[in-house]
């Protein structure tokens, strides 16, 4: 019987080629299926995971921006364009960008500050506060600032914002400087960018606005 078994196998050995070619290719499909089921599976798990805390991310980034836009003195509290602005910084391409890039806060009263810096923080920005021209151009030299923001008067000195943007462009720096202090007339912004500066406001939502446009459309 063994031997009648094996010559019938024998005989239709083609017939059991083609079932086992059969049975590979079927295996190879199921195998497909299986991993491009276990790649989308993947992806929405991540959705999942990634999506709610990104969500309360950009929530804690406009809660600290709006706090810090009550906390400024005659500072309009606008959440629909805060919204938008964190929104923007929240985009992929955007907020690659802003991740570790680097700011300079020169100002003699820092606390004054406190809650526009943490707002900023927020978008995963680095910043460095110094409270003199002298601290900042020693932090300067010591590392590389994306951005350099300064008040206009400190101490005795009235025009201090605008003579560490006349040193640091005489001495060959091109650093982009926003100067952020209570005075603004169109006066102070035109003088302000005459000496090289990119942006001269008091308005704590326009200086997060061009903050988040200024770093945040290049690498």
């Amino acid at each position: 019987m063994i031997d009648a078994f094996f010559n019938f196998v024998q005989s239709n050995k083609p017939y059991f080629e083609a079932a086992n070619a059969i049975s590979s290719a079927v295996n190879l499909i199921a195998w497909c299926f299986a991993l491009v089921f276990l790649v989308v599976m993947r992806r929405r798990i991540r959705s999942v995971e990634v999506g709610p805390i990104s969500i309360r991310m950009q929530e804690e980034a406009v809660s600290a921006a709006a706090s810090a836009a009550r906390a400024w003195p005659g500072q309009n509290v606008d959440v629909t364009r805060i919204r938008q602005t964190v929104n923007r910084a929240f985009t992929p391409e955007t907020a690659n960008n802003l991740t570790g890039k680097s700011i300079l806060w020169v100002d003699d009263k820092p606390g004054n500050n406190a809650l526009v810096v943490r707002a900023l923080r927020r978008l995963h920005l680095d910043i460095e506060q110094v409270t003199d021209s002298k601290a900042a151009t020693t932090a300067l030299q010591g590392r590389r600032f994306d951005l350099v923001i300064s008040d206009m008067g400190r101490g005795d000195n009235q025009r201090a914002g605008y003579d560490l943007l006349k040193y640091l462009r005489a001495s060959g720096s091109d650093v982009p400087y926003f100067i952020f202090s209570s005075g603004d007339t169109p006066q102070f912004r035109r003088e302000a960018k005459d000496l090289g500066a990119q942006l001269s406001t008091n308005d704590m939502l326009e200086l997060i606005d061009n903050v988040v446009a200024y770093l945040g459309d290049k690498p």
